[in-house]
């Protein structure tokens, strides 16, 4: 005898489909979600009088969802403008220093000062020979 763990969506009491995996059932369920927002949304603009004919569009709709986003996103315009840069020539002649590529921050070193030395006001140097004592000691 075989033990099988199924994974059941269900929707109002409604057995809606049975999976054998945990993504796939969740995946179906926010499918669902998305679907039942968008009959919602349908039912609203009262655009579409048919109940089966607005839940089949939300589920098409939901099961499309990246197209339709992609869709509903920004656009580009098809007659855009090209950015023009001026040419090292016409930089020159405007008193410019031509573009250079800028350097990766890879390439950036930086070195310390070792002629500085840092050191708090007030604080002795606990390493200074002067002021060991042997009571510190470990």
């Amino acid at each position: 005898m075989s033990v099988i763990i199924k994974y059941v969506v269900e929707r109002h009491g409604i057995e809606k489909m049975t999976f054998t995996s945990k993504a796939e059932a969740d995946a179906h369920d926010k499918l669902l979600d998305t679907a039942e927002a968008l009959t919602q949304l349908l039912s609203a603009s009262q655009l579409i009088t048919d109940d089966a004919l607005k839940e089949a569009l939300a589920m098409y709709l939901a099961e499309h969802k990246n197209s339709v986003i992609d869709a509903l996103g920004p656009k580009k315009k098809s007659t855009s403008k090209k950015k023009s840069t001026p040419s090292p020539q016409t930089e020159l002649a405007l008193n410019k220093t031509p573009k250079t590529p800028s350097t990766d921050l890879e390439d950036l070193v930086i070195e310390p000062d070792e002629e500085q030395v840092y050191q708090e006001e007030g604080v002795s140097d606990p390493f200074d020979e002067d002021n060991f004592d042997e009571s510190h000691a470990a």
